[in-house]
């Protein structure tokens, strides 16, 4: 039997993540877990029960926003996987801020839900040499 990959979804919109959620589902995969807010992300990354091989994080939400969450998971040595902001307002300048910052990968909503297990398990695979 194949392990799945784990992915913990952060969205504090119950729609897009209701959306997102069956999307992941399509991917025999992936196995996605969700959570409304940065603030029970970093508790349950901090407790190290379920720990996710890639964290999906929506960039806006209340408390705890995707890029203070990623700070914070840096800061304190918690970023053992790759992080991938969700949002639906960014241009390339915004994108390469993320990445600076430490995102892996920036995804734009709204997003194709056929191929958005694939796009996110991408992130996962080693980088190939360019030929």
């Amino acid at each position: 039997m194949m392990t799945k990959t784990k992915v913990l979804l952060i969205e504090d919109d119950w729609d897009i993540a209701q959306i997102t959620l069956l999307a992941l589902d399509l991917d025999s995969r992936i196995e996605a877990r969700h959570v409304e807010e940065g603030d029970e992300a970093l508790r349950q990354l901090k407790e190290g029960g379920w720990l996710p091989d890639l964290v999906v994080s929506d960039l806006m939400m209340p408390g705890l926003n995707g890029l203070q969450l990623l700070d914070i998971l840096q800061r304190e040595g918690l970023k053992r996987m790759p992080f991938v902001l969700m949002t639906a307002k960014v241009g390339l300048r915004e994108e390469a801020a993320y990445r600076k910052r430490g995102a892996d990968g920036v995804l734009t909503k709204p997003f194709d839900p056929l191929t958005l297990g694939g796009q996110l398990l991408s992130y996962l695979e080693p980088p190939r040499a360019c030929a």
